[in-house]
This record gives C-alpha cells, sequence and structure tokens, in this order.
C-alpha cells in the first residue's frame, strides 16, 4: 500500500489550495460574464396538468385525481379532474396520469451565485428551483438585480436568496471573507447589508465572541435574520438563545451534541494560529478533538438541544451530503478511487476542481493509512472511528428534530468537498437524511414546506394550491414512498416555465458544454 509522507502530503496539498483558488476566481468572473447569455426562457403558455396525484406535504398523503391549471407563473386552480374549469385557449395539456406533483425543490446551502452559468442550469434539470447562497463573492448589486430578474421572470432560473460575503474574525479562514473583531465595524456591515436589500446575515467560526453578540443584536435590531457558522467562542445553545436562525452543517456543530462540549471548545480555539505555526500540533488537536465528539455523543443531549431551537425558533441545515467523501478511505491506485471518478457526474465539474477533489482526498488518505497524525492507534482502529462518526453525524438531524428543530436540506455544493454536484446532490441529502432517521416525508419538507416557512414566503410557496406560484417537480413515482423517487423527474415548472423530460436534458447538455470551456 502507498502512503503520502507529511511533507509530500503537505506540498499537494498546498499546489490543490493555489489551483482551488485560481480556479473559483476564473469561475466567477466566467459566471458573470455569461449571465446575461443564460437567460433564454421556456414557453409560458397556460399549462394543465391532468390526472396528477399532488403530494401534500401538510397533511402528508397523496391526493389523486387532481387537474392543475398553471397560467403565467401563477397556480390558477386545483381541482378534482371531473371537476375541472375549462381549458384555457392555447394551454399545452400534459395526461400525468400515474405521475405525481411536489412544490419546487430548495438548496438551502448551495454556493451556486459565483458559478450560475451552469449552477443555474444544473439545479433546474434536478428540480431545484430555489437556492439560498450563503457566502457568495458575486457583487451585493449584481446578486440583487439577478434576484429580482428571476422572480420578475427576466432570467430564467432557480429562486435566490443571499448573504453575500460573510464575516469571520482573526485570522480569516479565507481569503474572501470580511475579518470583522470589532462590535462597531460588524454593526456598520450589517448595516449596509440591509440597506441594500441582501436577505440575511452570514457569520463564520473566528468571529470573536463579543462581536457575535453585537451581530445578534445589531440584526434583532435591523430586522435580517442572522445564520451561518456558531462561532467557537460560544455554544450553540448560546447562539439559539441570542437569536440566531439557522446553523449550519452537522460537521461542524456536531459538538453541541457531544457531552465533553466545552472541553472540545476549548481544544479547537486553540487552532486559530497554530495551522501556521506548527501543523503536527494543530492535526493532534484536531484528532483530539474528533475522537472526544465521537466518543461523547449523545442523542439525549442533541434532543434537548432541539427543543431548545424550536423554543428559540432556530433552524438547521445539516449538510450531510459532504460526509460521503469526508468519512470514506478508498485507496489511490486502487479500483474503489478510481472507479469513484467514472461518475457520470463529474462532466458538471471543472478539471481543476476535479483535480483538486482527487488531491484533497490523497491527502486525507495519506493521514490515516501513514499514521502521520494519529499515533499507533492502527489503521483498523481508525477506519472504524471514521464509520462510527459517519453514523452519528447522519442521525444528528433526525435526534434535534425528536426534539422539535426544524430542519433544511442543504448540499454545500462547490465547497472543497468533492463530489458535490448543483442539483444532484440534493437528491443524495435527502436520502441520508432518510438513512439518518427521518420518514421520507419529513426529508421531503426540508427541502419543499420547510423552506417556504422558513423564508416566510409560505403565502407563495412550498405547496400546490391556487395562487401560489408555479415552482413545481413532475415524478415518476412516489417520494413519500421511498425518497429517492424525487430523482425521477418527468418535468419541471420553474416560475411558470415548463420543461419537460428533454428539455431538461437540453440544460444538462448546455451545462456540460459550459463546463467543458473552463
Amino acid at each position: 500500500m502507498k502512503t503520502l509522507s507529511q511533507a509530500e502530503g503537505a506540498k499537494r496539498f498546498g499546489k490543490g489550495i493555489v489551483r482551488f483558488i485560481f480556479a473559483s476566481n476564473l469561475l466567477a468572473l466566467f459566471s458573470l460574464s455569461l449571465l446575461g447569455k443564460t437567460s433564454q426562457t421556456p414557453r409560458t403558455q397556460p399549462i394543465v396538468f391532468q390526472n396528477v396525484t399532488i403530494i401534500d406535504l401538510v397533511r402528508g398523503q397523496p391526493i389523486p385525481n387532481m387537474t392543475i391549471v398553471l397560467v403565467g407563473n401563477r397556480i390558477s386552480s386545483v381541482s378534482k379532474t371531473p371537476q375541472t374549469p375549462q381549458t384555457p385557449k392555447d394551454a399545452h395539456v400534459v395526461d400525468a396520469a400515474g405521475k405525481f406533483m411536489i412544490p419546487g425543490l430548495w438548496d438551502m446551502h448551495s454556493h451556486s451565485l459565483d458559478r450560475w452559468a451552469w449552477s443555474s442550469l444544473l439545479n433546474i434539470a434536478n428540480g431545484v428551483t430555489g437556492i439560498r447562497d450563503p457566502g457568495a463573492i458575486m457583487p451585493a448589486a449584481e446578486i440583487i438585480k439577478l434576484r429580482e430578474d428571476i422572480e420578475k421572470g427576466r432570467v430564467f432560473g432557480p429562486r435566490v436568496v443571499a448573504s453575500g460575503r460573510q464575516f469571520d474574525g482573526s485570522p480569516k479562514s479565507r481569503a474572501s471573507y470580511i475579518e470583522t473583531n470589532t462590535a462597531d465595524e460588524i454593526r456598520n456591515e450589517i448595516k449596509k447589508r440591509k440597506e441594500i436589500g441582501m436577505d440575511f446575515i452570514k457569520i463564520y467560526t473566528r468571529l470573536p465572541r463579543h462581536v457575535f453578540f453585537a451581530a445578534a443584536a445589531e440584526t434583532k435590531r435591523s430586522g435580517i435574520p442572522l445564520d451561518g457558522h456558531v462561532p467557537l467562542s460560544l455554544t450553540a445553545a448560546e447562539a439559539s438563545d441570542a437569536g440566531m436562525r439557522s446553523i449550519e452543517h452537522s460537521y461542524r456543530h456536531r459538538i453541541a451534541c457531544a457531552t465533553a462540549e466545552t472541553e472540545i471548545r476549548e481544544i479547537l480555539l486553540k487552532q486559530f494560529n497554530l495551522g501556521n505555526e506548527d501543523p503536527r500540533a494543530y492535526w493532534l488537536n484536531e484528532d483530539k478533538a474528533f475522537l472526544l465528539g465521537l466518543n461523547t455523543y449523545s442523542s439525549e443531549k442533541c434532543a434537548e438541544l432541539g427543543k431548545r431551537f424550536a423554543r428559540n425558533g432556530t433552524w438547521f441545515v445539516p449538510t450531510l451530503v459532504e460526509m460521503q467523501t469526508r468519512f470514506r478511505n478508498e485507496y489511490w491506485e486502487g479500483p474503489e478511487f478510481e472507479e469513484r471518478f467514472k461518475d457520470p457526474r463529474l462532466r458538471f465539474v471543472p478539471k481543476a476542481k476535479q483535480q483538486l477533489w482527487r488531491e484533497n482526498i490523497l491527502w486525507d488518505v495519506g493521514f490515516v493509512s501513514g499514521h502521520m497524525v494519529y499515533g499507533d492507534r492502527g489503521e483498523d482502529a481508525i477506519l472504524s472511528e471514521r464509520r462510527r462518526e459517519f453514523t452519528n453525524r447522519i442521525k444528528m438531524p433526525a435526534d434535534l428534530h425528536r426534539g422539535g428543530a426544524k430542519i433544511l436540506a442543504g448540499t454545500d455544493a462547490d465547497s472543497n468537498f468533492a463530489f458535490l454536484f448543483f442539483g444532484f446532490s440534493l437528491h443524495d441529502e435527502l436520502e441520508l437524511l432518510v438513512k439518518g432517521g427521518l420518514s421520507p416525508l419529513e426529508a421531503l419538507r426540508t427541502a419543499t414546506l420547510n423552506p417556504a416557512i422558513f423564508l416566510k414566503r409560505e403565502k407563495e410557496l412550498g405547496a400546490i394550491e391556487n395562487g401560489k406560484l408555479a415552482d413545481m417537480v413532475l415524478l415518476d413515482a412516489n417520494p413519500i414512498d421511498d425518497i429517492k423517487n424525487t430523482k425521477k423527474i418527468i418535468a419541471v415548472v420553474a416560475n411558470g416555465k415548463y420543461l419537460s423530460k428533454p428539455e431538461l436534458e437540453k440544460l444538462l447538455t448546455h451545462a456540460e458544454e459550459i463546463v467543458k470551456k473552463l
């Protein structure tokens, strides 16, 4: 078995980071240049779906033999098929007998805006008619214009809610983040975001404690939501009590469900400067925190935290799909590793990003197989620990939900984690939510009804009812029987625009062509 030395691993990892930064900037610029070129819209004639089964997500049951009439970008009527009103003139009639209609899906944590040229196509082709972007570097004025153009039907793509660039403490985690270390700084930044019309404020892990509480107070005063990572300077319970609206990622915040939470936070707080000063000490600390989180995870503590979230109105966005890569351990030059890179969805991923994924996986496996950090526990023990950690992390949403917390589906697509795909990965996320303990109905709500409630747009979105916006997905099988059926897409309606299966395939082809040019 081949292993990476620490020096070799660091060298490869460093090269990967450089390539990633260059590629990310290039992709962002390319996306912006193509915004106007990808705004072609499908036909907008009235549409009638006959004999369809509607999935009622409020009552949690299918309603068969229904007719849905769409006029413009709204649902004009929903009725039993024998009682159908007169079909509008020139309507496009779809016989949907044996098919199932759900509201359009939302990816509530997707870095789509900086890759809009192709991410918009991939999301729509997968039935994702809305995205929440927590951290785009696209200028705020362009985000707001794009958001409005989509809502007005001038640009075709998923609906958008966005925060703009995120706020972090010192030293900031990434170059694109805004370093904010005083209460006055973050109050002023929040006022600017509110005035310009951004949807929410996103904060990150290194924000100082006093700055967080200043942000919480200012967002409450300004009426703009506060979302993101819980800074390590406080607990998830404290953040919830302070009014934080959503907390992102089970991989980051599973420490809140560990009985050793205080000790883990103290360990991780030491990490901020160790990465540059002493890489080995950094990873030894990281490993110590990992083991404590693994061995002291408590479903009961998680359910109690869920009760607190429910009382405070704090939502959780677990992004479980990231864990599928992070805790898999195929070795390079082996059949499993190469088989992963035969995934047909890779045609929608730029070559530079694919190369970065390879290098990151090699680096991670080198740590495990080379025992570069973990001492003498042994490879088998480490792999067993990773499997246990994956189990803990995917059940965290169900444990929180058992306490009453509301869950939102998100993917973190186009973060550094490998094998996250715009649109496609949302369906993988729903499967993992079910695997972790949610029912198919509960999982489906996390991407449909729950986003509508979270965004305070339940009068327009999240259900198939008279007067609501026409964002819908037609499926070939019932998703509350098997959540995998959300992948069996027959057609998509996005803001009243109907796309049949062949038209969805054209979107995929167009996205592939764009990616090939990068």
